[in-house]
């Protein structure tokens, strides 16, 4: 698996990832290194020193460290510590298909503008893809190698009513981002603003569902699985985490998998790739902002707080069982 994740890398940077074409100009054909070296040379510095990092040389640096871990490193803390991270920051490789989806999407039904997808953003997909699930897979042999310590209580009891102040915020934030969550999906975050054009606009379930009506199966299943799918289950797996009474043990078990969720939910890196569009993509398709693109931040800031209260609850009532 390393060695076809590498191997699709290799090609993602070799061959095409999108062809744009504009009513009186020739097609033009855009891959990784292509929009890079034409960032720069637009002195968009920021943008270009972004995907060169999560786009080329993370993915490269995130198999290297996967394959540290598993031929040298001996079992302990640093292994452990190392797998983590590149679990946790594997998903951010997404901009540049994100990207992607963005600019097919304000292209489709137009007929002075297109976008088609090359293979190199399907290479690019899967090579990212398996990476991510390198990680888990490790991470699942590192802890069945060195486990941790296991909780030995056998009283079952329920996170909400063990967490104080911080127990009374988390089932707030899991309301509010299921409300910013519905109104990401379904209120306009971009719409097209270009003379000539349709004046389309976009939530995340239109896009998603644009994609699926262009064919573009690849990127409507990305999109539909990161940026609608998995952040509302996990969501769910949040809420019964949360009030499910359990012993230490499967709390503990619970906490991982909802945790490993959050590595699969994509709003946060669409955003991102949101941003770096609002800078760049005008070049193709003007476009203005509305309202749906505050909920999603909001919706991303409510779970990531939420995420990091819930964990610290928990880890405080698992310490008082352990003692």
């Amino acid at each position: 698996m390393l060695a076809s994740a590498l191997t699709l890398q290799v090609i993602a940077l070799c061959v095409p990832f999108i062809e744009m074409s504009m009513f009186l100009h020739e097609s033009t054909t855009y891959g990784l290194l292509t929009s890079i070296r034409l960032m720069w040379g637009s002195e968009l510095y920021v943008i270009a020193i972004l995907i060169i990092t999560f786009s080329v040389i993370f993915p490269f640096l995130k198999l290297s460290g996967l394959l540290l871990a598993w031929m040298v490193l001996p079992p302990g803390r640093m292994r452990t510590g190392l797998i983590g991270l590149l679990g946790r920051l594997g998903k951010w490789s997404m901009i540049d298909p994100f990207c992607v989806i963005l600019l097919v999407a304000l292209a489709s039904d137009q007929w002075a503008v297109g976008a088609e997808t090359q293979v190199g953003i399907f290479c690019f997909l899967c090579a990212i893809v398996l990476s991510m699930i390198l990680s888990m897979m490790m991470i699942h042999c590192d802890r069945k190698i060195n486990p941790p310590p296991s909780a030995i209580a056998t009283t079952t009891f329920r996170i909400a009513t063990k967490g104080g102040l911080e127990g009374a915020l988390v089932p707030i934030m899991l309301v509010l981002s299921i409300g910013a969550l519905i109104l990401a999906l379904r209120m306009p975050f971009l719409q097209v603003d270009q003379f000539l054009l349709n004046s389309n606009s976009f939530g995340i379930f239109d896009l998603c569902v644009q994609l699926g009506q262009n064919k573009h199966y690849a990127l409507a299943l990305l999109a539909w699985a990161g940026l609608f799918v998995v952040p509302a289950a996990t969501i769910l797996l949040e809420w019964w985490f949360w009030l499910w009474s359990a012993i230490p043990a499967r709390h503990i078990a619970h906490r991982r998998l909802v945790d490993a969720m959050y590595e699969w939910s994509m709003l946060d890196v669409f955003s991102l790739a949101l941003v770096l569009f609002l800078l760049e993509g005008s070049r193709f398709i003007k476009t203005e902002v509305h309202e749906g693109l505050w909920f999603i931040v909001s919706a991303v800031i409510i779970s990531q707080l939420c995420r990091r209260f819930a964990r610290r609850t928990a880890q405080r009532c698992f310490r008082r069982r352990l003692d």
